[in-house]
């Protein structure tokens, strides 16, 4: 009996330590930064069973404050808003007193690293982190999540990747030639399904514990900064998951925009810039869900506007990361993005932001670009993704030319670079995460990759590879299959093709092909720092330069899949002189006089120095 009644007296403890757990008070930001040039900050404090409403914020510091409760019929008694000012407090930090319950709050040192921009010398790797590399098998699988699909045999599934993967294959990355790391996000994804691409946030200041958690994202990013090379973090505005507690107890009803929640986006970003569109039409491209998991946020709305500006900054100041790349950023209330760049660029004017900005057609592509004069809300982006330039060198590649078509959509395409207020910025690209693997596009043509990829790493921009585009990756099904596992970052993998010896045929020579351009790109001023200039294509041919004042580097291409053409150079002379031919900076032969034979589907690079 006294055995029973022991029982029971630590069955109860255990449901009050429980319940005490689950009361308590969560702080979002959890801490925040000393010598801000913005000195406001507001606090949002979330308590799962609630506060009462006598409830009373105190602070152990005589600092000005107001206090914000959700009210109404929507509003929720399990939020608080703390807006405080710190202008002229030079403290590490003070005490809030909720209830009885008691948080210290810290203002801590930002991270000394500070932001190293992209620029055009900097070639980016892009990474699924789930697929990449498993460091860490400890982490592969977490009882307490909601995914149940673990393994590779789930398309859609989590594999095991995580960030002490890509870690421990920054020095395979920089030897290929690579500057930049840019990571699919790396916020928890407590997601039900397909939490393992990132997209789908649950927790904005958590690093999802299947990456390995906070010290894990930390390495990556000394580690990256030790070896001088720079970290991109991808961020989502647009929606969260389902899962997210925001969404799953929302303050009010206005945080997200439930009305369209069985509405789907229209995906039609031409809505924000057409003058003629109907508000219909804009109100289903800004506010309905991305998809049926992804409750679409309202960044109008003040205090959730505040919550994401303040996680942007947590991540910068907190890490010390360099770049965002931001996705579909076209999608979110404009006035609020532009606001969320200029709150960045004024603590940190030198961090880097591009939007992925997925559209057809130039003028909407540049439309939300920094510095474009017609937009009312002048996003202050660094640069954006440039699928123009995808597609557009695509087309290049399965046509043959005609006045629009083929080779001279590419032309047409870089003709419309005045769009641009600096077009050397924009992020170039030929396939991603979200894309069908190029090789797989291009049907396997050995002849077409090479042109492909001697255009990217020659073309103005800063160029993005896909992981395992270096080994010929070419799935094209579905995002399940595109974002491949990389043959020898897993347990079990009959072949570890980080290692280039294990390479064969196609895949040895591709492999060489890119170290080789991406080498020579890096030492190449007129690459780096050049200005471009191209001439009209003729007879599936054509003919670009990049120019520096000590360097001159002329492309020329042929695009036609099965005839030679012989290219007349006396049409350059005004960039390439007679008298001074160069040499092919991949084989190292001088380079050709009056006219050059140009071999089916291929590209010939050559530089001249003064």
């Amino acid at each position: 009996m006294k055995t029973e009644e022991n029982h029971s007296l630590y069955f109860l403890l255990l449901i009050f330590c429980a319940f005490s757990l689950g009361a308590q008070n969560q702080f979002y930001p959890p801490h925040w930064f000393q010598g801000l040039k913005e000195t406001k900050l507001e606090i949002m404090v979330y308590n799962e069973q609630g506060f009462s409403q006598e409830a009373q914020v105190r602070l152990s510091e005589n600092l000005p404050f107001t206090v914000y409760r959700p009210s109404g019929a929507a509003g929720s008694a399990k939020y608080i808003f703390i807006n405080l000012d710190l202008k002229g407090f030079a403290k590490a930090g003070f005490e809030v007193q909720i209830e009885g319950s008691t948080y210290n709050y810290q203002l801590k040192q930002a991270n000394a690293h500070r932001p190293q921009p992209l620029v055009p010398s900097d070639a980016i790797y892009l990474i699924t982190a789930d697929r990449f590399a498993n460091g860490d098998p400890k982490n592969d699988v977490s009882k307490n999540m909601n995914e149940t699909k673990y393994g590779r045999k789930h398309d859609f599934g989590r594999h095991g990747g995580d960030l002490q993967g890509v870690t421990n294959h920054l020095d395979y990355i920089q030897e290929m030639g690579f500057t930049a790391t840019w990571t699919s996000p790396v916020m928890t994804n407590d997601e039900f399904k397909e939490s393992y691409h990132g997209y789908a946030i649950t927790n904005h200041y958590e690093v999802d514990p299947r990456l390995g958690g906070e010290q894990a994202f930390r390495s990556y990013v000394e580690a990256s900064h030790a070896r001088g090379m720079k970290v991109v973090l991808d961020v989502v505005y647009n929606h969260t998951g389902s899962q997210h507690f925001l969404n799953l107890n929302p303050p009010d009803s206005s945080f997200f925009h439930y009305d369209m929640m069985h509405t789907r986006s229209n995906f039609r970003a031409v809505n924000v810039m057409d003058p003629h569109a109907s508000k219909a039409d804009v109100k289903k491209f800004s506010e309905g869900w991305f998809d049926d998991h992804m409750p679409d946020v309202n960044q109008k709305q003040p205090q959730f506007a505040n919550y994401l500006i303040q996680n942007s900054l947590f991540w910068i100041l907190e890490y010390g990361l360099d770049a965002f790349r931001i996705d579909t950023y076209a999608y979110p209330d404009q006035s609020f993005m532009a606001e969320l760049a200029r709150r960045i660029k004024l603590e940190r004017p030198n961090f880097f932001m591009f939007g992925e900005i997925w559209v057809h057609y130039p003028e909407i592509q540049s439309y939300f670009a920094g510095g474009n004069p017609y937009n009312p809300n002048d996003s202050r982006l660094d640069a954006v993704t440039d699928f123009q330039f995808r597609y557009a060198l695509k087309e290049s590649l399965d046509n043959t030319q005609s006045w629009t078509g083929g080779v001279a959509k590419l032309y047409y395409r870089l003709a419309a670079d005045h769009m641009y207020s600096d077009p050397s910025r924009l992020i170039t690209f030929i396939d991603n995460h979200d894309e069908p693997r190029i090789f797989g596009e291009l049907h396997g043509n050995i002849n077409k990759m090479k042109v492909a990829l001697g255009v990217l790493y020659t073309m103005r921009g800063i160029p993005c590879t896909y992981y395992g585009t270096e080994i010929l990756m070419q799935a094209t099904e579905h995002h399940g299959v595109i974002r491949e596992d990389f043959p020898g970052g897993f347990k079990g993998d009959a072949l570890n093709k980080f290692d280039p010896s294990n390479l064969k045929g196609q895949e040895a020579e591709v492999n060489a092909y890119m170290r080789k351009l991406l080498a020579w790109r890096a030492k190449s001023l007129a690459i780096t720092q050049g200005s471009f200039l191209h001439f009209v294509p003729e007879n599936d041919v054509y003919v670009y330069f990049r120019i520096h004042e000590g360097e001159t580097v002329m492309v020329v291409i042929n695009t036609h899949p099965n005839d030679n053409r012989i290219v007349d150079l006396n049409r350059f002379r005004e960039v390439w002189s007679v008298m001074d031919s160069g040499y092919d900076v991949l084989t190292g032969e001088p380079g050709p006089m009056d006219s050059l034979e140009m071999e089916p589907m291929s590209i010939r690079i050559f530089s001249r120095t003064r």
